[in-house]
């Protein structure tokens, strides 16, 4: 089994991660770290956040190479938009319609 290690200010810095950040999922991924430092076993992280256990693993490893930043959503992620306000030909086209 594999858990995160974590010093005294690690701890406390993912705690208030966990109770003040504005992102859910930031929250949750605090949540999930402290929850493997108190060897709670990843199935059982994976199974409350109803998310893969590669996930949580990807999130310990980001936590260890990146600190706490490597917890943040990165830009990119989710669906692309059809429009685009740089596409001005089709935002013209648009707005005659």
């Amino acid at each position: 089994m594999r858990y995160t290690r974590l010093t005294e200010g690690e701890v406390l810095t993912l705690e208030e991660g966990h109770q003040n950040h504005f992102s859910k999922d930031f929250r949750n991924r605090c949540q999930a770290l402290l929850m493997s430092s108190r060897e709670i076993q990843v199935k059982q992280i994976s199974s409350i956040f109803q998310i893969r256990t590669r996930t949580i693993y990807t999130w310990m490893d980001r936590w260890e190479s990146e600190g706490i930043s490597g917890l943040m959503i990165r830009p990119g992620r989710g669906r692309k938009p059809k429009l685009s306000v740089k596409n001005h030909d089709l935002v013209n086209h648009i707005k005659k319609k």
